[in-house]
């Protein structure tokens, strides 16, 4: 079976349980800017969490590598250049 990315919805995070930012390793905390999407991987659906900047730094590296970067919490977190409402 083949990778495929689904849609990315943009959120601030208000409550419920704080998932680590799977570009830069971080938390994701109340009151941030994240990103979600749906990444479908050999039959596996998983859900991928990154804050706002790092999600822009990723689309950006994926555009750069013809359409795909992979992310495992080792990336640089980049200062946030957005405010904290919502996208």
């Amino acid at each position: 079976m083949s990778e495929y990315c689904g849609r990315v919805t943009e959120h601030t995070k208000l409550r419920g349980k704080i998932h680590c930012c799977e570009w830069c390793g971080q938390k994701i905390e109340i009151g941030e800017l994240y990103a979600t999407w749906l990444w479908f991987d050999g039959g596996t659906r998983s859900t991928v969490y990154a804050h706002a900047e790092c999600s822009d730094d990723w689309m950006q590296a994926a555009q750069d590598e013809h359409g795909v970067a992979y992310g495992d919490g080792g990336g640089k977190r980049p200062v946030a250049k957005r405010t904290t409402e919502k996208f």
